[in-house]
């Protein structure tokens, strides 16, 4: 089924009025992806991983690309905030909820994708390389050093593959602490699967009332301890934005140039050292 403002001849990265929605080119996108952006990159991760790869960056990077650009033609954003506005009830999420699934297919179908810019793509091969040097990935380190052990913890490794350098070299919001949270959701979080109870969250949400009760439904415990997890970390590192915190864009050479020259990756590795402390902390506060 094909929802209305989805074209697929328009949806590669091109605005109506002709301007180049660049990721990480002149343009630069405010961080925080929104959720029907991120939930069709870890059915990448789970379909990709890590393991195909194709002229020296794995094949999720190509894909997610050409993702974010269909996401940007139709929404002329990625961040969550600026697609919801300033509306209580969130209104303007449907549409792009609706049109997830049919992104993720159109970037997933062996179709002709958009091209990542062969500089930005020299940078990435880059600084791909470096971490693979150093044995790092910004949210499998995260997870690895939890120590999950289920038995799908390799699909757990490659549902995460999009999230380094935060989120596909985006330097959107730190990878380490977005699987820092994924974590605490897969160890203490719930499905609410009451219509009648995500009614009256919307509800709330809509009069101006508390929304976030905990008693309510059942996952409201979990975003509410998300956004403690994100007030800690901008205290703890001064923003949740990968860019922010390293000082270096990672679509160009100069700006991963200095990230190897600065020794960043060694920062980086204990910025998901201290996430791991921190949701061990929150989990046995959650028990």
């Amino acid at each position: 089924m094909k929802v209305e403002g989805f074209n697929e001849q328009d949806s590669t990265g091109i605005c109506a009025h002709g301007t180049q929605l660049d990721v990480l080119g002149q343009k630069r996108i405010q961080p925080d992806s929104d959720g029907p952006l991120t939930a069709p990159l870890v059915l990448m991760g789970l379909q990709y991983g890590l393991r195909k790869t194709d002229q020296g960056l794995p094949v999720i990077v190509d894909r997610g690309y050409g993702l974010c650009q269909r996401f940007l033609a139709c929404h002329k954003t990625l961040q969550c905030k600026q697609i919801r506005g300033k509306d209580q009830f969130p209104k303007h999420c449907i549409r792009p909820v609706c049109l997830a699934p049919q992104m993720f297919f159109a970037s997933t179908d062996g179709q002709a994708q958009p091209a990542i810019p062969a500089e930005t793509r020299s940078s990435y091969c880059r600084i791909y390389s470096h971490w693979e040097e150093h044995d790092f990935h910004c949210a499998r380190t995260v997870l690895e050093q939890l120590d999950f052990t289920t038995p799908t913890r390799q699909e757990l490794y490659d549902a995460v593959s999009a999230f380094m350098g935060g989120t596909l070299f985006m330097g959107m919001t730190c990878s380490a602490f977005a699987a820092g949270v994924m974590a605490v959701g897969l160890q203490a979080g719930e499905i609410e699967n009451s219509p009648s109870k995500v009614m009256r969250m919307l509800y709330r949400m809509t009069t101006g009332g508390d929304a976030f009760d905990e008693k309510i439904n059942k996952f409201n415990r979990s975003m509410n301890t998300s956004y403690r997890m994100s007030r800690w970390f901008t205290k703890e590192f001064g923003s949740t934005h990968c860019q922010a915190i390293t000082g270096c864009n990672f679509s160009t050479s100069e700006g991963v140039g200095r990230y190897i020259e600065d020794g960043c990756v060694t920062r980086c590795k204990q910025i998901a050292q201290t996430v791991v402390h921190e949701v061990n902390k929150t989990l046995d506060k959650l028990q």
